[in-house]
């Protein structure tokens, strides 16, 4: 196995990982609101800490990964996200759950990031775009595991779940701290001079504030759908869960498809049927209609999210090849202030 398959499997367990941390808190907040006695307020601000920790991540990583490469970035990033998900299910008391909260944020927003720019760095051309669509099958794959597992078992057994991905994160760490990172392209120095060059290339604007809503949509999906469905369609708590899986797996199959049968699409035409699907998924959710009416919602909603990401930081990363870690990361920055907006208003 050459040193690039080896990166890429790097890549995609820690996308994987970055899936299930963006659902966890989701997914168990029900219990996060039972044993710590919080009101729906208080609990989105639980969800406030999350994008600010991104926020952090996703500024840090890209100056960091273009000065100094990927090594020990992705790789304490990984560490971050262990002690997030041994956090959440150990602490005790609401301070020390914001700080575990955090602590998936910054590993997070590096991981999500560092792992879009490595395998941007990784590929050439076209490849980029397909290649980040299979980078985001495996975020997708994490992010519909989750919840579908906890759907399946009884709640005594949510903690050992989360404590073996926290385990598997910690090996994670590992791998990226020993594996070699074989980049052809020649960065450039880092320099804030970059950022009038970020504002001044209109194409590059647009991808940022098209991520910006993006971000701001799967924010609503990840966090807020289990609590719409259990307390606004009064369905049980296993339903909720999967219907949020069922938003997923819409978001897999369609990055599937966009890397393999319709990877010759212009990424125009890939945009425009994001954009179909995700406006036909919210009018099945907001429809006075059954449970299953409501999951063809959620399945359309994730096939319509799924390649905003993927194709528009392919295209950031062939705009500025020799820095685009810090140019994945002033998008993220654009796209997570999104994130944050939805979760504090």
């Amino acid at each position: 196995m050459n040193n690039k398959t080896i990166a890429f499997i790097a890549n995609f367990t820690g996308i994987f990982l970055f899936g299930i941390s963006m659902v966890i808190i989701g997914s168990i907040l029900p219990l996060l609101k039972a044993r710590f006695g919080m009101s729906d307020i208080a609990a989105g601000g639980l969800f406030s800490v999350l994008p600010v920790g991104m926020l952090a991540g996703s500024v840090l990583f890209g100056p960091v990964v273009d000065k100094f490469g990927y090594r020990w970035v992705l790789s304490v990033a990984s560490l971050f996200l262990s002690l997030g998900f041994f956090g959440i299910v150990h602490v005790g008391s609401l301070h020390l759950l914001r700080a575990g909260i955090f602590f998936f944020g910054l590993g997070g927003g590096v991981i999500n990031g560092g792992t879009s720019a490595l395998v941007s760095d990784l590929s050439e051309g076209k490849n980029k775009i397909i290649n980040l669509n299979w980078l985001g099958l495996f975020y997708g794959i994490g992010a519909f595991s989750m919840p579908m597992i906890l759907s399946r078992i009884d709640e005594i057994h949510y903690t050992l779940v989360i404590d073996v991905v926290s385990g598997i994160s910690l090996a994670v760490a590992l791998i990226f701290l020993l594996i070699n990172y074989p980049l052809t392209v020649q960065k450039e120095k880092i320099s804030l001079k970059l950022i009038p060059v970020f504002v001044k290339n209109k194409l590059f604007m647009a991808i940022c504030f098209y991520l910006f809503f993006q971000s701001a949509f799967e924010a609503i999906i990840n966090n807020w759908s289990v609590s719409f469905f259990i307390d606004k369609l009064a369905v049980p708590q296993y339903q909720a869960l999967i219907a949020l899986s069922v938003s997923v797996s819409g978001l897999v199959c369609m990055r599937i498809l966009t890397g393999s049968v319709l990877k010759k699409w212009h990424h125009f035409r890939l945009i425009q049927l994001s954009l179909l699907l995700f406006s036909l998924g919210l009018i099945c959710l907001v429809l006075p209609a059954s449970y299953f009416v409501h999951l063809l919602g959620m399945f359309l909603i994730g096939s319509g999210l799924a390649p905003g990401f993927p194709v528009m930081l392919g295209l950031v990363g062939e705009i500025f090849k020799e820095v685009s870690g810090t140019a994945f990361s002033f998008a993220m920055l654009i796209a997570l202030t999104g994130n944050t907006i939805i979760n504090y208003s």
